[in-house]
């Protein structure tokens, strides 16, 4: 009984696992798909990393000067 218990135990946690990596790729993905379209929308595609940087630091900056957001809330630039 014991070892029927223990090899359930085993088998929940590799479906643990497998799920996380699962859920790692898709991450991946839909920041891979999301970073085109941004770059795509905003014709960024052929700009240096320091550039579409500088072009994101721009939109927080003025989203943050923006009185007239819905909720009022400030971008978090801290990631």
């Amino acid at each position: 009984m014991a070892e029927n218990t223990q090899s359930k135990i085993l088998s929940i946690e590799e479906q643990i696992k497998k799920l996380k990596e699962k859920q790692k790729r898709e991450i991946a993905k839909l920041e891979r798909n999301t970073g085109k379209r941004f770059l795509d929308k905003f014709n960024l595609q052929n700009e240096s990393l320091d550039t579409i940087y500088e072009f994101i630091d721009t939109l927080i900056e003025n989203q943050n000067n923006n009185t007239n957001t819905p909720s009022g809330d400030k971008i978090d630039e801290s990631n």
